[in-house]
């Protein structure tokens, strides 16, 4: 019988069982190599157009009260823990979890990791512009050019700081960042990239998120 489990949480509701366990020391060294382990680069922060945060707990069925738990907030602030829809369970620990944000990959109609488009699209050799076109990036090596979406203008802009970061800190110098700040630069790109065998009319599109769900 599994008296501990690690769960993942989204906006404070169950999004998945990750593993149980008997004991509480296993369900403990697991947690703490889950947090230990979760290095992602770029993560998930919206979905179906709201923000989403994501938390693991470790909860158990053993315990008869639930403890008060607070975590500190970005500004500093000791908030109560509260997750919904967990009544049968009482939580010993939680924690920030981050998700991995995957990206369309337009060559390949697929989607992919922020590490594999490193080392596939921004190996080190050649001089590279990489661009942010509303909510995509466009990679571009001499007179060939790459594209890829993300859901929002907001996540295409992280996507091209968490870049240029990377190629900061690991002392790169071999690619230069534009940001789409002009009308005309805008117009230029769209006509390279039609010319280039890209849709205009899917250029166009500045979001490919759906709309936030409701439900009657």
């Amino acid at each position: 019988m599994e008296n501990y489990i690690i769960a993942l949480f989204k906006n404070k509701k169950k999004k998945k069982i990750i593993k149980g366990y008997v004991t509480e020391k296993n369900a403990n060294i697991k947690f703490d190599s889950l947090i230990k382990n979760n290095d992602i680069p770029f993560e998930i922060v919206y979905e179906n157009s709201e923000r989403s945060k994501y938390e693991i707990g470790l909860l158990t069925r053993k315990d008869d009260y639930q403890v008060p738990l607070f975590k500190v907030d970005e500004v500093g602030r000791n908030n109560s823990v509260f997750v919904s829809g967990e009544s049968d369970y009482v939580i010993k620990r939680i924690e920030n979890y981050k998700v991995e944000e995957l990206i369309y990959d337009w060559q390949t109609e697929n989607r992919i990791t922020f590490n594999y488009l490193l080392s596939t699209y921004l190996p080190k050799k050649n001089i590279k512009v990489v661009s942010k076109l509303h909510n995509k990036i466009v990679i571009q090596t001499d007179d060939d050019f790459k594209l890829f979406s993300l859901k929002n203008e907001e996540d295409s802009e992280r996507l091209l700081q968490t870049i240029e970061s990377y190629f900061f800190k690991s002392g790169r110098s071999d690619s230069l960042f534009v940001r789409d700040e002009s009308t005309v630069n805008r117009k230029w790109m769209y006509n390279v990239l039609e010319k280039n065998g890209f849709d205009r009319k899917k250029l166009y599109r500045q979001k490919t998120t759906f709309s936030k769900r409701t439900y009657n």
